[in-house]
C-alpha cells in the first residue's frame, strides 16, 4: 500500500536520518571554512558599521540626547547590521513609551505621560537598567549580558569631544 511510509516505525525514520547527518569533529564542517573562534579567547570591542563622520544625509544621534523613537530607530539600524541579534533588538527597539497604551497602563500607575520624542540620557537610563539587571540577576544571566552589549553600543556612538 502506498501508505505505509506514513506509518512506519518512528525509530527507523530517526536512524535512517541520524546516518545521513554529518558529525561535527571541532573543526569547520565544510572545506574551507575556518573554525569558529574560542569564546573564551578574550573578548574584542565591538566594531561597527557607522564610521564617527555619518555621511551626508545622515544625522549621527548622539546617545547622551537620545528619545525613545531614535533609540528603537539606532536598534533597528544595528539590527540590520547584524550587531544586535533578535533578543537584544526586542530588548532595546521597543521602548514601553511608544506603545499606543502607554498612558492607560504604566503612565497611569506611575503618574507620567508618555514623551516618546523627549531626548534623555539613554546611556545613564541603560546603566541604570544594567545595575538593576545585577542587582537581581547573575554576572552571567542573558538579561545582563543583553544589556550589557547594548550599553557598550549605545557607548562606542557617543560623538567624539572637538
Amino acid at each position: 500500500m502506498k501508505f505505509d511510509s506514513l506509518f512506519a516505525r518512528r525509530e527507523s525514520l530517526v536512524a535512517r536520518r541520524s546516518r545521513e547527518e554529518q558529525k561535527f569533529m571541532g573543526g569547520s564542517v565544510r572545506v574551507g571554512l575556518p573554525a569558529l573562534p574560542d569564546p573564551d579567547d578574550a573578548v574584542a570591542p565591538l566594531s561597527t558599521p557607522l564610521s564617527s563622520h555619518a555621511p551626508r544625509g545622515i544625522a549621527k544621534t548622539d546617545p547622551r540626547r537620545m528619545s525613545p523613537r531614535q533609540l528603537a530607530d539606532w536598534a533597528h539600524e544595528m539590527y540590520l547590521c547584524r550587531m544586535l541579534n533578535w533578543d537584544e533588538y526586542c530588548m532595546a527597539g521597543f521602548p514601553a513609551e511608544l506603545h499606543p497604551h502607554y498612558n492607560r497602563t504604566v503612565g497611569a500607575l506611575t503618574g507620567n505621560v508618555a514623551q516618546p520624542d523627549a531626548p534623555r540620557n539613554m546611556l545613564r537610563v541603560w546603566e541604570d537598567r544594567l545595575q538593576f539587571a545585577l542587582r537581581y540577576n547573575d554576572d552571567i544571566d542573558p538579561e545582563v549580558l543583553r544589556t550589557e552589549k547594548i550599553l557598550t553600543l549605545l557607548k562606542q556612538h557617543v560623538p567624539a569631544r572637538v
